[in-house]
């Protein structure tokens, strides 16, 4: 970048934060009086801090949700709160996307684009059990499902860089859950939400009751304890498709499609070239075999309806407790106790699997015994009784005897136990605790052939085609498989804080503290994935166990009434493995009642994670990836083939698919050598209070990564297949792809074909050598007036605008383009609430914008690129994705004392998704909807 495009870049940085300041500041000022009842303030510790202090605002900017934000948001579980953050960019893995993921069944989160390993997760400012298997087989994250909602008292989000004062993971930003302390009686709530047109969408249920005795201050003591149980709806595909507006069939014709592998099947192959009938030898074989539904017939082929069984939306059920006590001991001393418990469960129906006798082996990469394997399905020998031929034969079939057998089940169970002491003597006020945590994931599931039970039952005749086979048959031709996968942690901590003495400003506060962890990770597939037999189904086997040690101190010096300093530094060290230290120094200026200025600069880090170093290996299927070195033959075969017959068109999507859409599997091995990722990141923002009933703060952000740990992307490998010697490993041409050309050489008498064979496998180890780089605009506004007779009305502005999110290109050796502005990373994203209270009554409007994007993901997505666009027949005005704005409506009625009833009307004006003219994305299914809560305390 030269010297003018720099200034012009950071000219309009500046003239950005002008306007949005100036925007803010412009807010409706009649100074209306706030209510008077002024109350001693008392200290409370912030997030992001081990200190005690008086105000909220400090150095690092801290977004406080409160109970009553949460419930007029709405918001049924942890992750549609979070969902509900500016600074979140909705990128994090999620249990409704969670089929085909390592980690099924589980939600993270990530703020800053950074991903769920950057983001640390507490409860009540302690770490939170990591789930059971790790995002991505690499990043150890807390699965969000499994903290209960009701019980929340507010969340407060760090929104810079915490490491010296958490440690490793905590370099985007915090979520720091924070629970009620003190309740006394018997408390129930249950909330139900759908769509007011179909009931099948969004379809949520939610109940949850509390109980505790005891008032702290009074008794000395309390005990509570919470019950929470969460339920989703689920729908099919096929019930979706009629909802789907016409842009995303065009976009997705597949949506319309059914499938040759059906029931009773369509016979596949060729006469030999041999065969006694002259005008059959060599010809090709493609017909429905007898007893095909009248309706399913088309072309002669028999078809199938595999939507009818895959799940559009999967069903969850969630069961979390959280329980709480304190006691007052002898002197300054309080005894507490915590326990956590969650079980979360997801199925994930898919359809029935179909036989694959195209003749193409299926591959897959063994990464125990680090070698290929491959499975080529067989076809009904001479004398099989479904065999009406001479010479083999292969029947496209559905295996549909059981529909309901064939789900992906993701399910696991989380705990977290701890106690501790709190006290004060000496003039310190310090607190330890020792606890024990973990998580058990399991991913079960029918789908996948054992490759020896399934080839003996076809070719025996074991298996009647076309009739309802015995369920025993079929767990030994598509077996249980799947894997398990567990997190343990035991850790005890230490921390204490005190006045030095005074300074000019106030007194000099110290904190210092050490903590000890001892953590464990295991992911391992089912015994018959381990030894190959699951056909084209990878396994992992990765373990790992460690002992990390922590020291960290922190100061709060107000130097001045106006100035002061926060300082802080910790070091950790993984025992026999790497260590880092890292600082943090946050300055902020009261220059009076109206104006702070404050900023923070510090370092980060995030160790390696237990299966980026421990043992064993991985190997995964990479799904619906373009392959640059055979698209375009693919697209100009498909263009030829839909010129055919039926049969024809049918392969038109298979042509297609094997170089427009291809599935390969990906090895990757652990890296006991690798070092911590370090992060600089720098903070600077203002808060303006210009009247006492309103404020905002503004916030700039920059964070830069360096030594990512990661495997170089397929997307890049791909495009640099030439310069990287092997790491792409191809088959030669199979004999599908042959038989693609010859029908369209003899359709259009023109020779096409594909250039090079499919992708066999890409292998690859984690490695230190990535980088990122993000920055931004934070903006919060809120404001509240006192009307007299007429209530109380509030507002609020929370806004992020993105400046900057690139990537390290390591092959061309500098930064990738800015992904800011392309699909998925909006450059602004705004909520606008305002709320009016009067007695009883509580309602409130909520605004939701995102503004537009490109349509391609990044200058590597080709088919949405403007030239990509073109020759699909998109526009370049259609070539982008609009802006998106929707409203949500809150009330809330307190009938009599005790009991509240709410209702919230999510997309009120029933806006529809926004057109997004690319092949694949989420269901655009967007509906008016509605949930009603009824909450009463005994």
């Amino acid at each position: 970048m030269n010297n003018k495009e720099t200034h012009v870049k950071h000219s309009s940085k500046l003239q950005y934060t002008v306007l949005v300041a100036s925007i803010v500041a412009a807010f409706p000022g009649i100074a209306l009086a706030q209510n008077a009842d002024d109350k001693t303030p008392q200290r409370v510790v912030v997030t992001g801090s081990n200190l005690k202090r008086v105000d909220s605002e400090t150095a690092s900017p801290v977004q406080v949700l409160s109970r009553q934000e949460i419930e007029q948001s709405g918001a049924q579980t942890v992750a549609q709160i979070l969902d509900n953050l500016t600074s979140n960019d909705r990128g994090a893995i999620s249990d409704l996307g969670g089929t085909n993921s390592w980690a099924s069944g589980a939600t993270g989160v990530s703020l800053r684009n950074l991903g769920t390993g950057a983001t640390l997760v507490l409860l009540n400012g302690r770490r939170l059990s990591s789930y059971g298997f790790a995002d991505g087989l690499q990043a150890n994250f807390v699965n969000i499902d499994s903290i209960p909602s009701d019980v929340i008292e507010r969340v407060e989000i760090l929104k810079d860089g915490a490491s010296a004062v958490y440690g490793s993971d905590a370099v985007a930003g915090v979520v720091n859950i924070i629970t009620r302390k003190n309740f006394r009686g018997v408390g129930v709530k249950a909330s139900a939400q759908q769509s007011l047109k179909h009931a099948f969408l969004d379809h949520e249920r939610k109940a949850s009751i509390v109980g505790g005795a005891g008032d702290f201050d009074a008794d000395g003591y309390n005990a509570f304890a919470h019950l929470e149980v969460y339920s989703r709806g689920k729908f099919t595909d096929r019930q979706a498709r009629p909802l789907l507006p016409d842009w995303f069939i065009r976009m997705n014709p597949d949506r319309d499609a059914m499938s040759t592998g059906s029931v009773p099947g369509n016979y596949v192959g060729r006469y030999p070239a041999n065969y006694r009938d002259p005008a059959l030898a060599g010809k090709s074989i493609n017909v429905a075999a007898p007893g095909c539904a009248p309706e399913n017939l088309k072309g002669g082929l028999c078809f199938y309806d595999y939507w009818q069984d895959s799940l559009a939306r999967a069903p969850a059920e969630r069961a979390t407790f959280l329980g709480s006590g304190r006691l007052k001991l002898s002197g300054e001393m309080t005894a507490y106790g915590e326990l956590q418990l969650a079980k979360t469960r997801n199925n994930y129906n898919t359809a029935p699997p179909r036989s694959n006798v195209n003749g193409v082996p299926l591959s897959w990469y063994d990464s125990i015994s680090g070698k290929m394997q491959y499975f080529t399905d067989p076809q009904l020998p001479v004398g099989h009784p479904k065999n009406p031929y001479d010479f083999p034969i292969g029947l496209n079939y559905r295996f549909a005897d059981d529909r309901d057998m064939f789900k992906n089940v993701g399910s696991s169970e989380q705990f977290r136990a701890m106690a501790g002491l709190q006290g004060a003597g000496l003039g310190w006020e310090w607190d330890g605790a020792i606890g024990h945590m973990g998580s058990k994931a399991r991913q079960q599931q029918h789908l996948y052939r054992d490759r020896y039970a399934y080839y003996d039952a076809i070719v025996s005749g074991a298996y009647k085609f076309g009739q309802t086979n015995d369920r025993a048959l079929l767990e030994k031709m598509f077996p249980e498989m799947g894997s398990h996968g567990e997190y343990r942690q035991t850790f005890v901590d230490f921390k204490a804080n005190r006045e030095l003495y005074m300074l000019p400003g106030g007194p000099l506060q110290v904190a210092t503290g050490v903590d000890l962890r001892r953590e464990s990770f295991e992911h391992m597939s089912s015994d018959n994935v381990l030894a190959a037999r699951i056909v084209q189904f990878s396994g992992v086997k990765i373990d790992g166990s460690r002992t990390v040690a922590a020291a960290f101190a922190e100061l709060a010096a107000p130097f001045t009434n106006q100035l002061e300093g926060s300082f802080a530094v910790r070091g950790d060290k993984v025992i026999g493995q790497a260590g880092a230290v890292v600082p943090k120094v946050g300055l902020r200026y009261k220059a009076n009642d109206m104006l702070m200025v404050r900023g923070t600069a510090s370092k980060g880090f995030r160790a390696p994670s237990l299966p980026e170093t421990g043992n064993g290996g991985a190997s995964w299927f990479n799904n619906g990836y373009t392959d640059p070195k055979r698209c375009a033959a693919a697209t100009e075969l498909r263009n030829i083939l839909n010129t055919g017959n039926a049969a024809d068109k049918n392969m038109a999507l298979t042509a297609y698919a094997l170089g427009c859409s291809v599935s390969f599997p990906s090895a990757v091995t652990p890296n006991p050598d690798l070092k911590p990722e370090y992060t600089n990141s720098f903070t600077a923002g203002l808060v303006i209070q210009p009247m006492r009933a309103f404020s905002f703060t503004i916030d700039y952000y920059n964070i830069k990564r360096r030594d990512e740990i990661a495997v170089k992307s397929i997307d890049q490998t791909l495009a640099n297949e030439d310069r990287l010697g092997g790491l792409v490993q191809r088959d030669p041409l199979t004999a599908h792809d042959l038989d693609i050309a010859r029908r369209a050489a003899e359709l259009s008498g023109k020779t096409v074909a594909y250039p090079i064979g499919p992708i066999r496998t890409i292998a690859a180890q984690y490695e230190n050598y990535g980088k990122s780089r993000v920055s931004g605009l934070d903006l919060d506004a809120k404001g509240r007036w006192n009307l007299g007779d007429s209530g109380t009305l509030n507002v609020g502005l929370e806004l992020n605008h993105q400046f900057e999110y690139q990537q390290w290109d390591s092959f061309a050796n500098a930064y990738t383009v800015n992904y800011v502005g392309y699909r998925g990373v909006p450059r602004t994203r705004a909520v606008a609430k305002m709320s009016w209270e009067l007695g009883s009554l509580v309602a409130g409007l909520r605004a939701n914008y995102t503004n537009g994007t490109k349509l391609a993901w990044g200058d590597l997505d080709s088919t949405s690129s403007i030239e990509g666009c073109a020759s699909r027949g998109v526009s370049k005005d259609e070539c982008r994705i609009a802006s998106d704005t929707t409203v949500d409506l809150w009330t809330r009625y307190a009938f009599r004392p005790g009991t509240t009833v709410s209702a919230n009307v999510f997309n009120l004006f029933d806006r529809k998704d926004p057109v997004k003219l690319y092949p694949g994305g989420s269901l655009p299914l967007r509906a008016r909807t509605v949930m009603l809560t009824v909450e009463h305390k005994f």
